[in-house]
């Protein structure tokens, strides 16, 4: 195996969002592997019928809660449509993870507040601690995420409204594109960065009867609870880094490359 091409021949699955995915395949490309790349993982506006009630009073929250960059993106579409700009809100703004908060500030939202770990579990905890809240918050999310923030703040006796303002679907063009892939050319490594590809990348198989297909594959998650939800489905998962990044995937799966090649 080459020293900068690590990952030579080898057929990796990607499957998060279009615009994400972009990024993973660069790094495999770069290593000499082959990137594959379904898409399970579209989005979308919703159309809440709450959502007049948070325009309302969207100027009465203390602190504004960003999980993810599509939560910041979204949140900004609805703020757009209702000729709300952000700069007069007088929320600050707490992100989780460092692409996150960069994407915070792209668009010109100074982030206050970034927990060390990339959780929403950390963030809960944390931030009660760091920043005591006194007023309001919102948690902008999607209709597939956990409700974990808003759990710990109402425990902890804090206002908190979460937002659904986008939602997370199985592109239809994908279906068939994995179908078609695992069934007749085949992948040497899967690749999750969400429980939600891992959801519906098992859609697609169990709907098409393909578990025989998948079955001994390795796969590679970003987070213990993307690793957590593949093994739930009895996929192996043998590459899980302890920084939740796509660098850091691709990394691990250069090492667990590099493994097995010398065991060969």
């Amino acid at each position: 195996m080459s020293c900068d091409r690590p990952l030579k021949h080898l057929k990796v699955l990607i499957t998060r969002g279009k615009e994400g995915a972009k990024d993973l395949s660069s790094l495999i490309e770069g290593y000499g592997g082959i990137p594959v790349v379904i898409p399970l993982l579209g989005f979308k506006t919703t159309n809440d019928s709450d959502e007049p009630l948070y325009i309302k009073s969207i100027h009465n929250y203390e602190w504004v809660i960003f999980t993810s960059k599509n939560g910041v993106a979204f949140f900004l579409e609805k703020l757009k449509n209702h000729s709300i700009n952000p700069a007069s809100l007088p929320a600050k703004f707490a992100a989780v993870g460092t692409k996150t908060r960069s994407y915070c500030e792209k668009f010109g939202l100074s982030v206050s507040y970034v927990p060390e770990e990339f959780t929403g579990d950390e963030l809960a905890t944390r931030f009660i601690t760091d920043m005591k809240p006194s007023g309001n918050v919102l948690v902008p999310k999607g209709n597939l995420a956990r409700n974990v923030i808003a759990t710990g703040l109402t425990d902890a006796g804090i206002e908190c409204d979460e937002w659904i303002v986008y939602e997370t679907f199985l592109p239809a063009e994908s279906e068939e594109k994995l179908k078609r892939m695992i069934d007749e050319e085949g992948v040497d490594i899967l690749t999750f960065t969400s429980s939600s590809t891992v959801h519906h990348f098992m859609k697609v198989i169990e709907q098409h009867s393909l578990q025989e297909k998948v079955e001994y594959l390795p796969a590679a998650c970003i987070g213990p609870l993307t690793k957590k939800t593949a093994e739930q489905y009895g996929l192996h998962v043998k590459m899980c880094p302890n920084t939740y990044t796509v660098d850091e995937m691709v990394s691990s799966i250069i090492q667990y490359a590099s493994m097995k090649k010398d065991e060969s």
